[in-house]
């Protein structure tokens, strides 16, 4: 009776664990992608995981330039899954894709510029250092040649919140050229996330 109970469990064990095998191998054999996507917000390593023919994972990391004025950028991370809309036939060679998709992204970067009359806080910097964590929409078009090479143009808007650290600031007073630093911190919205209305370009290799 516990010889045939132990035979019935170890064919449930070696069947689970035969579709888990087929499951990775079948997800690690999907074409794959990998380059980077430099825009209007910065400069990331960019890697794409076929789920399918109708949709993907895209990853990517990087620097985060934002509104910095200074050499310092931030650093972000994104992932996203997106959805193959069309496959126009354009041209006779290679192959065209329309895609979007939503996504999460979080970094520390430098964003939201302060401006202020006489009186009111002015940052030394032109911005906020800070945690951001947003969510992200991204839309693209992309053309893979008959060769391994992927070019890829999309937008990427941000839309959450950035949490800024301690910053050391100025007042001025109206009647003199006194100074007082202090430190501020705030939570607000991640102004620098509609950067992302502004096309990227990406050049991944296919394999």
């Amino acid at each position: 009776m516990a010889s045939s109970f132990f035979k019935d469990n170890m064919k449930r064990i070696t069947t689970l664990i035969a579709i888990c095998l087929t499951g990775c191998i079948s997800a690690f054999a999907q074409p794959r992608a990998l380059g980077g996507r430099i825009g209007a917000m910065g400069f990331e390593m960019s890697y794409q995981h076929d789920m399918g023919k109708k949709s993907f994972i895209q990853t990517d990391l990087g620097l985060d330039f934002g509104y910095s004025s200074s050499s310092t950028p931030g650093v972000k991370a994104t992932v996203l899954y997106n959805f193959i809309i069309a496959r126009p036939a354009w041209t006779d060679r290679g192959s065209w894709s329309l895609h979007a998709g939503p996504g999460i992204s979080l970094g520390s970067v430098f964003d939201r510029i302060h401006y202020g009359n006489v009186g009111e806080f002015h940052p030394i910097q032109s911005g906020d250092y800070g945690f951001m964590l947003a969510l992200a929409v991204q839309a693209g078009l992309e053309y893979t040649f008959w060769f391994p090479l992927q070019i890829a143009v999309d937008i990427r808007p941000y839309f959450g919140m950035h949490a800024n650290g301690k910053i050391i600031g100025i007042k001025t007073d109206s009647n003199s050229m006194v100074t007082m630093r202090y430190l501020k911190g705030k939570t607000g919205y991640y102004d620098h996330g509609w950067l992302g209305f502004i096309p990227a370009l990406s050049v991944r290799y296919r394999f």
